[in-house]
């Protein structure tokens, strides 16, 4: 990365895309599920005392959030967004970016899947849309067919009748 003045804002905690890179590849493999070293109970001696033995455990899978992989690239949201706009920093953020969305997609597929629709539609811009077709039989509803006529007659005091005329004309008195 070119040598820049820092220009009155804070130093970038990540200077480089490696160190970017690695720090969110760690967040990633923290959510999946891997093996750890755990101390776990393994019975109780004859004082009554607990007897742990390290062993290894596969820890439960994680959601993949942009607020969880913030956190723990010990950043804010707002600075992760800000990182995306750096041209050298964009695709490593907007490929994480992806995962965590592909997550909360591949969610809608299981039982209880309302917090992932929340984060769609709040974080990812998808929507609820219901077309409706106001047609009958593929064919336009007419609007005010057959509530007013066509043409108004108005019947005058002679007997006649005359069509209506309802222009902006005003009748002139004398």
């Amino acid at each position: 990365m070119k040598d820049e003045k820092n220009k009155g804002g804070r130093p970038l905690k990540f200077t480089t895309v490696e160190d970017l890179q690695a720090a969110i590849d760690g967040y990633f493999y923290m959510q999946d599920p891997h093996t750890e070293d755990r101390l776990v109970e393994s019975g109780v001696t004859e004082a009554g005392e607990t007897i742990f033995l390290k062993r290894k455990v596969m820890t439960d899978p994680k959601p993949y959030t942009v607020s969880g992989l913030a956190r723990a690239l010990g950043i804010h949201r707002e600075t992760l967004i800000n990182y995306g706009e750096r041209d050298e920093f964009s695709d490593s953020v907007r490929a994480a970016y992806e995962r965590c969305h592909e997550f909360a997609e591949t969610q809608l597929y299981s039982r209880n899947s309302s917090g992932a629709s929340f984060s769609l539609k709040n974080n990812w811009g998808w929507k609820d849309r219901q077309e409706v077709d106001h047609t009958t039989k593929d064919q336009p509803i007419p609007l005010l067919a057959g509530i007013a006529p066509a043409a108004l007659v108005v019947e005058d005091d002679d007997g006649g009748t005359a069509q209506a005329d309802d222009s902006a004309d005003e009748d002139q008195q004398s």
